[in-house]
Formats: structure tokens, sequence, C-alpha cells
């Protein structure tokens, strides 16, 4: 729908209560359900959209329809003429016919655009108010990954969209240098470096680094496993052995006799082996029998064969990730199993080397810095691959997060909302908080707010607490007035969490302003990413993928690669990738096809608009608008007084609309968070520029007001499509 044509629609309810007496709510409804009818007119000569007022008139004598319907028509006209650019309204035969001026909207966009006021317009919103923008902050273990790229790009393309909008904008990434992942990540990365082990120079250290933190993890919990199952396998035993005789001798009532022999089968058999293909048979029989029976000895078996087949198929993943692992990166394998031998142990270093990060211990906290440094740089090698930057790098372990993280705690046992637990443990309690603290009771209302940890037993502040002290510093260092954290959904509580605890410290205004951009999960066909286990399709992967797809395409339309073509498939694959991580709503999963990335090409199609466009400029007035975008606007504000009353085509009305939305769109994203809507627009606006631009000539039309028409929508378009590269991050071609 048109913005004029929602205008409109937007004003009818009011005009028809007003004409006719029937309650707006009445109209409302007939609008949204179809029943009144708003369409584009069949022929232009009869307007550019019309409303089938039948349903409203069929209670009215026909013969005074005529009379209220050009009453209708009249007032709407008058409701609508300034506001929403409507030139004509008439009534003819139950419709509502209504003309938009197109020709004058498109004369004041010529100036507004030409003259720079609507960019002014829009920068006021923001009037240079500071916003920090946190966004990816991804713990820094293994490369980014898909998952956290679409952090990277929604958070990035809605920071570029609030400097369009005026605000100061500063972007963070918040360094995890403390957690229990980081801490085995060093764990491991110690034992590889005793060993003699370096980095190749043939591999990203992210990706080199995200093996050894696989590795350790996989290493870990498979040994954690293995006990497990043989604990499992010995109570299975024990039990199966339990009900042998007695199942035989028939006092388990409901047991078939087939059952007792695998129940006695698997008995006999304890000092030989363990069959799990029988156990898999038991099982079935098992979940038939607990059908007929109530007998409890069968419910607990049942239960621990259950608990036993989850663990193995946990294992089973796990030793598929390490082979895989260990084939790619057989060094590093070898190293870390031959000193990884004993969970317990492993767990009880990556525990100490928690606590002495957190204490301040200087000589620990220099080895995590040290060791995490390369994964960084890994990261801004692959961000800045895609456009991505950031003002600055915050650690956890920086000493004024880690002193305030204590504050908090202690700030909040003062204030009667936490206390210390048994195991010595700090708990606060969201439940009592939310009965004496409105704000409380509505960040969780309808359910309940809850308790959670803030310090644990052994001294150590959880990551939730520090992430509290870190949101003080944005405000009290960074001087915030407003915060925007790009946070997956799935930490929605704890954000609440967060929140809470300021409102409870007496930081209402910070509260207040503190926003969590809430983004869904990625899910690719195919794949269940887990860093632990060292699978995922890294953005480095995904960019490979994109310009391999673009080189191809290219080649079969060249047969030949030409010295640029490499550059422009690099800048289109770009384009795409950040275009796929931005194109859905954050609060939807993405859904994406790593096989199919050659299909969607939403960044190829407005690059190729904004080369079209160029071209007409360049043909036109032999400029160039990447070198000199003012010189090429100073020109085309010379075309105003040159617009005169050409009819408009249908192409020509739709990108003006297009142009008209443009403020609009921009104010709908950034309070909507949804950045989504900017690559919508920019697609919309290619597509129809697209359309325009293969149907009517510019530089060879004969009529001059068709041509100066044409080429003031076609700068207009160009300097929007422009503007959109900007916000969404796309590196700009001047030929393709």
């Amino acid at each position: 729908m048109s913005e004029s044509w929602r205008c409109v629609v937007d004003k009818l309810p009011e005009v028809v209560a007003r004409v006719l007496g029937i309650d707006e709510s009445v109209v409302v409804d007939l609008i949204n359900t179809g029943r009144l009818k708003i369409a584009p007119t069949p022929d232009p000569k009869m307007g550019d959209f019309g409303v089938a007022v039948h349903p409203l008139l069929k209670n009215i004598e026909r013969s005074k329809w005529s009379e209220i319907g050009s009453l209708l028509a009249t007032e709407l006209y008058s409701s609508t003429r300034d506001e929403c650019w409507v030139e004509k309204v008439e009534f003819v035969n139950g419709y509502l016919n209504i003309t938009i001026n197109y020709h004058g909207i498109l004369r004041k966009l010529v100036e507004d655009y030409f003259t720079g006021k609507i960019f002014r317009e829009l920068e006021s919103v923001g009037n240079g108010e500071k916003v920090v923008v946190e966004h990816t902050s991804a713990n820094p273990v293994h490369p980014l990954h898909i998952g956290s790229g679409r952090n990277s790009v929604i958070g990035d393309t809605f920071a570029r969209l609030l400097s369009k909008l005026g605000f100061n904008v500063e972007t963070r990434f918040y360094v995890n240098d403390m957690g229990r992942q980081v801490a085995t990540l060093v764990y491991g990365a110690k034992i590889v470096e005793s060993s003699g082990i370096s980095i190749p120079g043939n591999i990203k250290p992210d990706h080199w680094y995200g093996a050894i933190y696989a590795l350790t993890n996989i290493l870990i919990e498979k040994n954690k496993l293995e006990k497990k199952l043989r604990d499992k396998i010995n109570q299975i035993i024990e039990k199966t052995s339990s009900l042998c005789n007695p199942c035989l001798e028939g006092r388990l009532e409901g047991i078939p006799r087939e059952l007792c022999f695998e129940f006695c089968s698997i008995s006999w058999r304890k000092n030989y082996r363990f069959n799990t293909k029988k156990i898999r048979d038991i099982y079935r029989e098992l979940k038939k029998t607990s059908k007929t029976t109530q007998n409890p000895l069968i419910t607990e078996l049942k239960n621990l064969i259950e608990e036993y087949k989850a663990e193995l198929s946990e294992y089973i993943d796990f030793a598929k990730a390490e082979t895989r692992l260990a084939i790619q990166y057989p060094e590093l394998h070898s190293a870390l199993k031959a000193s990884i031998r004993d969970y317990r142990e492993a767990e009880e270093e990556i525990n100490k080397l928690m606590q002495l990060a957190e204490s301040g211990d200087s000589e620990t906290i220099s080895l995590f810095r040290r060791i995490i440094e390369p994964v960084l740089n890994g990261f801004k090698e692959t961000l800045n691959s895609i456009g991505i930057h950031f003002n600055g790098f915050d650690f956890e372990s920086n000493p004024e997060v880690v002193k305030t993280a204590h504050e908090i705690v202690e700030g909040l046992l003062k204030r009667g909302y936490a206390k210390t637990i048994e195991g010595g443990a700090v708990e606060v309690n969201l439940d009592y908080a939310a009965e004496v603290n409105e704000k409380v009771l509505k960040l969780f209302h309808p359910d309940r707010a809850g308790r959670f940890i803030v310090r644990r037993s052994d001294g150590t502040t959880l990551y939730v607490t520090r992430d509290i002290a870190y949101t003080l510093y944005k405000f009290r260092e960074l001087g915030a007035r407003r915060v925007y954290n790009v946070i997956a959904i799935e930490q929605t509580r704890e954000q609440k969490q967060l929140k809470a605890v300021l409102y409870l410290l007496g930081y209402e205004q910070e509260a207040d302003n503190l926003h969590h951009f809430a983004y869904e999960m990625v899910h690719l066909k195919g794949m269940r990413m887990s860093g632990r286990r060292g699978v995922y399709y890294t953005i480095d992967e995904m960019l490979v993928d994109a310009k391999t797809n673009i080189l191809k395409k290219l080649f079969e339309k060249q047969s030949s690669i030409k010295e640029d073509s490499i550059e422009i498939a690099e800048k289109l694959a770009v384009s795409n990738v950040r275009a796929i991580l931005v194109s859905v709503d954050p609060s939807k999963v993405l859904v994406f096809n790593p096989e199919k990335i050659g299909e969607v090409e939403y960044g190829t199609i407005i690059q190729y608009a904004f080369v079209r466009a160029q071209g007409v400029v360049r043909n036109l007035w032999g400029l160039e608008f990447l070198d000199n975008p003012r010189q090429v606007v100073e020109k085309a504000l010379g075309l105003t007084s040159r617009i005169v009353g050409t009819e408009l085509t249908i192409e020509e009305k739709k990108l003006v609309e297009d142009i008209f939305k443009y403020p609009s769109i921009l104010r709908q994203a950034y309070s909507e968070m949804s950045p989504n809507k900017i690559l919508e627009y920019a697609l919309n606006l290619a597509l129809d520029f697209n359309k325009f631009y293969e149907k009517y000539p510019v530089v060879s039309e004969k009529d001059e007001n068709k041509k100066y028409t044409r080429a003031a929508i076609t700068v207009m378009t160009l300097i929007l499509l422009s503007e959109l590269m900007d916000i969404l991050g796309f590196p700009k071609l001047r030929k393709m």
C-alpha cells in the first residue's frame, strides 16, 4: 500500500462517521476484513485507486446514493487534500475514485531531497544524543559463525541507522575474558604450548584456537560421559540381576517370561561384555510392559536405560566430533588427548584459572589476554571484511568492572534484596523485590520474577553480575544517554534480571534507558552448530561460498574473468552476506541453507540498480556520483523549475511513492528496532527502479519535460540507494 493510499484509508473512517453516522470502529473492521474494498483503478483516467463504498450504502435508497456519495467525496477530498496529496475525489456508481497529485509530490520531493531538507529533519531525531550499541560480544574461543555474524550485522546496521538519524553512536564489543569458556580454552592452549606446538602460518588464528577449545571440551566431556556410562551399565546389570530369579520364579506379576530370560542374560554376561543391542530390545519390551504393570522395579529399569541411551547418544556425538577434528588437527589432538585423562583434574584446573582471573591475579589475566588476543585479531579481520568496526573493546576483567560487580553484590545484601544461602553463595530474591518495587513486577509480569545467583560460594561473581557492572560503565564512563544491548533472545530473562537490579540499586534512569535488542538464532539446514564440538558455519566460509557462486555466474555471462571481476565478486559477496543476515525480522529465526547461498541475491539486486542509476547520471552529465555526490545533487537541483505538468506513468508513480516513504521507513525501523525493514525497502526501491529503467529512456528521451522528470526521479533514487547502502553496510560498486 502506498503512503498516499494509506493516508486516505486512515482518514476514511472519520469521514464516513461524520457523513453517515456510522461508528468509526465499524468502518475500520470493514476495511480490515476486506469487505470495504480499496484497490487500484482499472483505468488511470478514473483515478489512481478506488474505494467500493457499496457496504456503506446498502441500507440507503439507491436514489440517494449520488447525493450521499458526492458528499462523501467532498468531505474525503477536504480531509485528505493537503495531508495525503489528494488531487481529486469523485463518486461514480458506488465507487469513490481518488486521484493523487503525484506531480505535486514529485516537485516537493525534488526540493526537499536536493536541498538536503529531508536529511536534516532525519538528523534532528537523535539531535546528537549519545548512544552506545553493544553488539557481537562473542566469546573469544572460536571463529565467528553465522549465528554470531547475525548479531554483528544486525547491531552494525542498527548503529549505522542511528547515525543517519543524528545520534552520536559508539559501538562496543564486550570481551568475556574471565568465564568458563575462556578458561577452558586457556587450559587447552597451555597444554598445546607445553607440547611445543605453535600455530601454523596457513591457519587463521581464531580457527586454530577454535579447534583447541573444541578438542579440549570434547576430551573432557567424553571422559566424563565414559564414567557416567560405566556407572549406568553397572546399575543396569545390578538391577537386572536383582530381577532375574524372582522373574523366572514368577514372583514378578505382569512380566512376560521372555523378558525374564533377557534380564538373566544381561546378568549372566556381566563378566564378559555389555550388549548394547540387547539393551535396546529390552527397552522396547519394557515400554510395552510398563503400560500393563505398575511394578516400580520395571519403571526404575526403564528410566535407567533411558538415561543410558541419552548419555550414549551424546557420547557418540562427541566421538564423531573428535574423529573429525583429529583428522584435521592430528598434532593438537595427540597433545591434548595425552594430557586430558581425568575430567575431574581438568575441571579443577579450569576452576582455578577462573578464580585467579576474578581475584585480579595479574599473571593469570595476562595469560588469558595473551591467548585470546589472536582470536580477537581473527574476529577483527573477519568483521573488517564485512565492513564492521568498533569504537572500542571492553574487557570483562577490567578491574573497575570486577570491583563494581562486588559492590553490586554488597549493595543488594545491604538493601535486603539478596542473602547468603547454604554453601556461601549469594542469591537475589526478585520475587520479594517484585512485591515492593512496581517496576520489577512489570518487568516480569505475568511470570514470576524468581531468584538468581550473583556470587558463587567461592567468592567469584557470575557473568550476569559483571554485566550489570559493565552496564553502569557504559552510562558512567562512556557517557551514554541510552544503551542498546544486541543479545540473543534466549538471554531475555538475564537481561530482565540485569535491569531489575539497576532499579533495586536506585539506577532508575539507567534502567529506563537500557534496551535489550533481542534477536533469534540461526537454524542451518543439515547442521546443528556447537562451538563445544567444533561444528559451525563461519562467516569466513560464508563469504568464500558467496564469492565463489558470484564468480561462477560472472564467468557464465562473460566466458572469462575480467581484471576487476574478483573485486566485484568480493563486494557483491559482502552485500549478499550482510543482506542475508539482516533479511529476517530479528525476533524470528533465520533459517538458512548454505548450499543455496547463490540463490539469495538481495545485495546484488540493490547494487545493480545503484550501478544503473550511476550510469544514467554519467551519460546525462558526465559526472561520477561516487567521486562527487554533491556535484550531482547541485546539478539535479537545477531541474526543479523544469519539471512541469508531465503525466507520470505507473512505474514513475511507484518510484515517487517509494521515495516519499523513505523518512517514515527509517523512523519505523528505528522505533521498532527492525533493521530488516531497511533491506526490504531498499530491495523494493531497487526492483521498482529496474522496472522503470528497462521500460523508459532518460538520456535519449526527446520530450524535455519527461526527460527532466525521469532524471530527477533517477537522481533521487540514486541518492536514496546510496544512503540505504550506507546503513546496510554495502560497499559501493561503480560498475558490474
